[in-house]
């Protein structure tokens, strides 16, 4: 059994709601969750989490939500490697905004790579204009990241 911290970054609730399906997914799995509506690096660490997701909307020119904002530049200001811990993300969007497609996503994802976390399975980005089910596309991606990660 692992304990999962789940970072969420939303603007609109869809983020929120994807990352509780996410974790009742764990659940079902055998594993536990800590989701957080306003990460922070002191909470990553009080935490003890065996591996992190992040699930972030986008929002403006590819901006993080205000929400996780703080939590991108506590990484960035502490640096507090993870030193091979798994970690995901899961990165909703509009893909009419082409240059700026889930690009909160993308910038977690190159932070906790250079936090030299372990990356088991790609970035999974979830179009809004193709999909109506969010959650049933990050709970597919879901499945194979507990396999490999977990």
């Amino acid at each position: 059994m692992a304990l999962v911290y789940i970072a969420v970054g939303s603007v609109t609730g869809t983020a929120s709601a994807v990352a509780q399906a996410l974790a009742a997914r764990l659940t079902e799995a055998g594993h536990q969750s800590v989701m957080d509506g306003q990460p922070s690096v002191e909470a990553l660490n009080a935490s003890q989490a065996d591996a992190v997701l992040i699930c972030t909307s986008t929002t403006g020119r590819g901006d993080l939500p205000a929400n996780i904002a703080q939590f991108y530049v506590e990484l960035e200001e502490q640096f507090p490697l993870q030193n091979g811990r798994p970690f995901g993300v899961i990165s909703l969007g509009d893909s009419s905004y082409d240059r700026t497609f889930c690009n909160a996503g993308a910038l977690f994802e190159e932070r906790f790579l250079e936090l030299q976390a372990a990356q088991p399975v790609p970035r999974v980005t979830i179009d809004a204009t193709e999909t109506v089910t969010p959650d049933d596309d990050a709970l597919f991606w879901l499945n194979e990241w507990i396999e490999k990660a977990l």
